[in-house]
């Protein structure tokens, strides 16, 4: 049992450092922008690309690695990602570290889904759900923990120093998931007609559209948060180490909430609960920089809104997680992998829209065109509420009932 506790935490900790080095760039914005002598939109450009490759690789990479050895998999996927990394740390262009930044999502696109793969396979059935929430807190504790600590180490001695931090525990966790996990048998393959059937599973499409239209007005904002604390709170520096953990801790928070609720209430209508909470405080930063609230007010306000964000905005995740498997009950892997590709073509898409709005317009166009973006995902949100009412899931009666 040890052992296989030390292996769910390994692959918890390679979870770790690909959720860091996914949301590392937030933070550290105006440093890489000043160091490669390009824009903080630009710079801003490095999360996007990650997650373009990464939603166009993982289908794609899922199929070709589908038969080989999951410990293979898994340990070349990491040490591809630390070498993506070190790239990152020594890169001296904006073209080398969008290469760098590419390799390190289709590293991450193959070991997430293979780790959650060998988690279940590693336990008993009655064990499956603890195992992937032991893997899965891999993701939720970089956000709450690794991306404030990376900024502030990146504060204190240079952006290029996390990432080599990164690629050392990408590295090591490699090492250690080739010493210790026991050869496992590959699971079935999944072709690309199988998960095409699966998008088109009624209710499906619009179930997608909702992630990509949640995640693109959230990453509207979160990827030039650096920035935006800048100009409407004057944080910067080592303070945003503080406010990203705020951020952090509220969304821990805010995931097992949504946990929670998912497995009591309707799920149409937790995620418009959470959208619009998270489309309130995306609202409150374009506020602040329309109407000059800066200093201590603005830096207080935009404490406030990242909380509110942190638990309605992590609360709809697994809501639609839960929605979607109420969805396509026998297919619960496919669709959860074709919402990941979702939610990243939303993060690329929001990355853009940010990057245009923060070099024309400014802070304020960055918050009201993400609540703009939100307000639709709200819309949307309704829209499939309502007519879960006249159609409810037949899996699902009992807990519209309640």
């Amino acid at each position: 049992m040890l052992s296989t506790r030390a292996r769910l935490l390994l692959l918890a900790v390679g979870m770790f450092a690909i959720g860091t080095d996914g949301y590392l760039i937030t933070g550290l914005l105006p440093q890489i922008g000043r160091d490669l002598a390009v824009s903080d939109g630009a710079a801003g450009q490095l999360v996007t690309v990650f997650a373009i490759a990464y939603a166009l690789g993982a289908p794609l990479l899922g199929i070709l690695t589908a038969r080989l050895p999951p410990r293979l998999v898994l340990v070349s996927s990491l040490a591809v990602f630390a070498v993506a990394n070190v790239g990152a740390g020594l890169a001296d262009s904006y073209p080398v570290t969008l290469a760098t930044r590419v390799l390190a999502a289709l590293a991450a696109a193959v070991f997430t889904p293979a780790a959650a793969a060998t988690a279940t396979a590693l336990v008993p059935d009655a064990r499956r759900g603890r195992a992937l929430a032991t893997v899965a807190a891999g993701i939720t504790v970089a956000t709450a923990v690794g991306v404030p600590l990376g900024t502030l180490v990146g504060g204190a001695f240079g952006w290029r120093t996390t990432f080599g931090i990164v690629a050392t525990l990408g590295a090591v966790t490699a090492v250690g998931l080739a010493a210790l996990l026991p050869a496992l048998q590959s699971p079935p393959v999944v072709g690309i007609r199988d998960r095409l059937a699966v998008a088109r599973a009624p209710g499906v499409p619009a179930a997608l559209g909702l992630s990509v239209l949640w995640i693109a007005g959230a990453f509207t904002v979160l990827t030039y948060l650096g920035p935006v604390l800048a100009a409407v709170g004057g944080v910067h520096g080592a303070a945003l180490s503080i406010w990203l953990l705020i951020f952090g801790l509220a969304a821990v928070a805010g995931n097992a909430l949504g946990g929670r609720a998912a497995d009591c209430y309707p799920t149409t209508r937790l995620v418009v609960a959470s959208a619009t909470g998270l489309t309130l405080a995306l609202a409150t930063f374009g506020a602040l920089a329309t109407f000059g609230a800066h200093g201590p007010a603005g830096a207080a306000g935009a404490a406030v809104a990242l909380a509110v964000w942190g638990v309605f905005g992590w609360s709809f995740s697994p809501a639609q997680q839960h929605r979607l498997v109420e969805l396509a009950p026998g297919s619960a892997g496919i669709v959860l992998s074709l919402n990941a590709s979702a939610i990243y073509i939303g993060i690329s898409f929001g990355g853009v829209l940010g990057s245009v709005t923060l070099d024309h317009i400014g802070a304020a166009g960055v918050g009201w065109t993400a609540t703009l973006i939100e307000l639709l995902a709200v819309l949307t949100a309704v829209a499939i509420a309502r007519h879960h009412r006249t159609q409810p899931l037949a899996g699902s009666a009992a807990k519209q009932a309640s």
